[in-house]
């Protein structure tokens, strides 16, 4: 009976930090359009609910 043979990787791999995944994951051109969607779709969110919570957003009601 042959002996388990282990099947990952030969070198340990280095823990991610905030640097490699910025490099990887925010500014890597593959992903750079997707993140700028998200980007444009939170401050409009964001805004928006600030918005709503200031005193401008009594401007959407009609007074009769």
């Amino acid at each position: 009976m042959a002996a388990p043979q282990y099947l990952g990787p030969a070198t340990t791999q280095e823990p991610a930090t905030l640097i490699s995944y910025l490099k990887d994951q925010v500014t890597n051109p593959q992903h750079r359009e997707g993140n700028l969607n998200i980007l444009k779709a939170t401050t409009i969110f964001v805004l928006g609910i600030a918005f709503v919570r200031s005193d401008l957003s009594a401007a959407l009601v009609p007074v009769f």
